[in-house]
């Protein structure tokens, strides 16, 4: 007895404040709008809304969220961004029939009310006091207003309250004297909610229907208008039924209202619901180069034009209606992506990727790898883009070294002892205690260019020691790897004999940028994607490329001068394309866990990098019918089946000799020859034309002059036997 007590004090306690909320909307109408005097008691209540009511602010019609585009380089469209899948559309793009249901459906008195219906009002007092449904009180115009509170405070902030309720009336009142009927109807389209994503007319009669606004018939306008009521309840995707039920009604109240003849609703009535839904378009999984598309969001976001913070940009990237122009070009990226997937499909359990860059400007006109973009991993889909994901560059590195060499002032005509091992007691040698070559069978006196086209690591672990691990990679930040720590946590010590022979992990971006870096003669420019953005205002903000000298030129062609030599010659020949000057570096791990070719000519830089996505520990053993995956074979052959089409019509550049000034030189710096043997310093100073004084065997220690002081050609150097502790 006493639960049923509450219950039932609880029912009079709802029943009594719905009374109140409805008697008082009543009164407030009936004093503002129609009865000029009215019972002391009414008049009281009046008077307290008026009160709420000179707190409101102006309503302001926010701009709706619109989608940002992504362009390709021809202006052809990659992509589009948005919060919500909302397409705003004017009133004469949306089926006249739409607006007819609507009205019938919705606010019968639309075009002769002034924003409010109190007949609207006073049915939802009566069916509220008798326990049914509230019928539609708010008219059309209340509702628009309800949908600009909830865009300008987010859903759900406005509750059922007199306050609440009393805003809507209030601001309908006004938007009827500041806008035509029409205005207001093509503002109510585009905002209202008809579930499954789909924020407005258009982006409804897409998703449901696959058509534009102005394409919908009677019945999928029906459809729509029922949609209005509850977007979930009346879902056709999830309840057919109960969705077809209401739509029918929808149908009856139109031809009740003299829309439409009576024929025309029984033929819509019997019609099934005939949905062609499609998945809204937006975002980078729906692009045809969603990884591109992936990077670039990113890019994006650090763009200042677009906000303040990274919150903002993202905000304006996904409802700002930005026209963003990108460098991608159709013509690489068809190319790049018909060679990732060529040589290893997509269903291979190893990855690659290949980016291509325009030297000079750093723009990036193709991304690609053999994967799908996608969650379902068991169809080899992955969004992580490979491209953008570091992995040991192997020898590739070897070019930042010969950067730096030259930089020093180190002639082409050094001899680097080499030889199949080597041990170094300056810097950290690798398990085993020695420094290998991939061939066994390396020479010994090799000059720098001979070393190059061979790859040899031992001649350039000696290279590394001669000119030091920092200035190394000083110079390699400088092209492009800025994330190669020099201070901090994993930075790079003078320790480090591994550096040169790319222990580090690096992007395929990041190499495709440094490679660049020497075609364009030692101009470095970050890699980038965005070429302008145009804001939904029409100003255009133009992205300049960021570019600094950080080679000297004759520095970086003769680089490049020695890098044609890789492909002509030595491990990149499988790159070779006819009536084309290359240059390019092969790189292989040491165990084989990722293999690489970077190369380029004077127009076109290109990046190719292969690896099992699970890490570097799963080899490059057996993989599309070689047995044994180096730079030189697969990633040259990526490389050759990519650049070809990309080269077509364009003319062949010679790359020219080795700068003068880098065979020979007028003074000579000693180098460091600690802790080579005897007869491999008397080597390598006398490949200097300097003058030796020297034991004849044990380990070389100090100089004199020291390691580093420039002597002379001819010059006398005195090498003292290594004292240190034994090794």
């Amino acid at each position: 007895m006493l639960r049923l007590l509450i219950y039932r004090l609880t029912m009079y306690r709802r029943m009594i404040a719905l009374l109140v909320l409805s008697a008082t909307l009543l009164a407030f109408l009936m004093v503002s709008v129609y009865v000029p005097v009215v019972s002391s008691t009414i008049i009281v209540g009046a008077a307290n809304i008026d009160a709420m009511v000179t707190s409101l602010p102006p309503l302001v019609i926010p701009q709706l969220p619109q989608y940002s585009t992504l362009l390709g380089a021809n202006g052809a469209v990659l992509a589009r961004f948005s919060s919500e899948n909302r397409v705003p559309v004017p009133l004469s793009s949306v089926a006249p029939i739409v607006v007819k249901s609507l009205i019938s459906s919705e606010d019968r008195t639309f075009f002769a009310n002034n924003g409010v219906d109190p007949r609207g009002i006073a049915r939802a007092v009566v069916a509220n006091l008798e326990g049914r449904p509230t019928q539609g009180a708010s008219t059309l115009t209340e509702q628009y207003v309800k949908n600009i509170l909830e865009l300008q405070q987010g859903p759900g902030v406005q509750l059922d309250t007199i306050q609440r309720k009393v805003n809507e009336i209030v601001y309908a009142r006004q938007l009827t004297r500041q806008l035509t009927k029409d205005q207001i109807l093509e503002g109510y389209l585009n905002t209202v909610y008809f579930g499954s994503q789909a924020y407005g007319i258009e982006a409804a009669a897409r998703r449901y229907y696959s058509v534009h606004a102005s394409q919908l018939n009677l019945p999928q306008a029906a459809m729509l208008v029922a949609l209005v009521q509850s977007p979930t309840a009346y879902d056709p995707m999830s309840h057919p039924a109960l969705a077809r039920l209401i739509r029918n009604q929808v149908l009856h109240v139109t031809y009740v209202n003299h829309q439409i003849s009576r024929a025309a609703e029984l033929a819509a009535i019997a019609s099934p619901l005939d949905l062609k839904p499609s998945v809204p378009s937006t975002g980078c999984q729906a692009s045809r180069v969603p990884y591109f598309c992936d990077w670039v969001s990113s890019e994006l976001l650090t763009l200042p034009a677009l906000g303040a913070t990274r919150a903002l940009r993202l905000a304006t990237l996904q409802h700002g209606g930005l026209t963003i122009r990108t460098t991608l070009v159709p013509l690489n990226q068809a190319s790049a992506q018909r060679a990732a997937v060529s040589i290893v499909g997509v269903t291979n359990r190893v990855g690659d990727a290949i980016v291509v860059e325009t030297p000079g400007t750093g723009a990036i006109t193709a991304m690609a790898q053999n994967r799908v973009y996608g969650l379902d991993t068991t169809k080899n889909q992955t969004t992580l883009n490979y491209a953008n994901s570091p992995s040991p560059v192997g020898s590739t590195f070897k070019a930042f070294t010969l950067s730096t060499a030259l930089t020093q002032g180190v002639p082409l005509s050094t001899i680097l002892p080499a030889g199949a091992t080597y041990h170094s007691t300056t810097m950290d040698n690798p398990p085993g205690g020695f420094f290998t070559n991939a061939e066994p069978s390396d020479g010994f006196d090799l000059t720098i260019a001979q070393a190059t086209d061979g790859s040899v690591n031992t001649a350039f672990v000696q290279l590394e020691q001669m000119v030091g691990v920092l200035p190394i990679a000083t110079i390699a930040r400088a092209m492009g790897l800025d994330s190669l720590p020099l201070s901090g946590p994993n930075a790079v010590t003078a320790k480090e004999g591994s550096l040169t022979l790319g222990a580090r992990g690096f992007t395929a971006i990041q190499m495709a940028g440094a490679y660049a870096t020497l075609a364009a003669h030692g101009l470095h420019c970050i890699p980038n994607a965005v070429a302008s953005v145009t804001l939904s205002s029409g100003q255009e903000v133009t992205v300049a490329p960021r570019c600094s000298q950080v080679l000297a030129p004759a520095v970086a062609d003769t680089v490049t001068s020695l890098l044609a030599g890789v492909v002509t010659s030595g491990t990149g020949t499988a790159a070779q394309i006819p009536g084309h000057t290359l240059a390019g570096k092969t790189g292989t791990t040491g165990n084989f866990g990722s293999a690489w070719f970077d190369g380029y000519t004077a127009t076109t830089a290109m990046a190719v990098w292969m690896g099992d996505p699970r890490g570097i520990t799963y080899p490059l053993y057996n993989v599309a019918g070689v047995a044994a995956v180096y730079g030189g074979t697969l990633p040259a052959g990526m490389f050759k089946t990519a650049m070809t089409p990309i080269l077509v019509g364009q003319a062949n550049v010679p790359i020219a000799p080795p700068t003068e000034i880098y065979l020979a030189k007028s003074t000579e710096v000693v180098p460091d020859v600690a802790d080579l043997t005897m007869s491999n310093a008397r080597a390598l100073l006398n490949s200097l034309g300097l003058s030796v004084t020297a034991p004849v065997s044990g380990t070389a220690g100090l100089t004199s002059p020291a390691a580093g002081t420039p002597v002379k050609p001819g010059a006398t150097v005195i090498v003292l036997p290594y004292t240190g502790p034994s090794s």
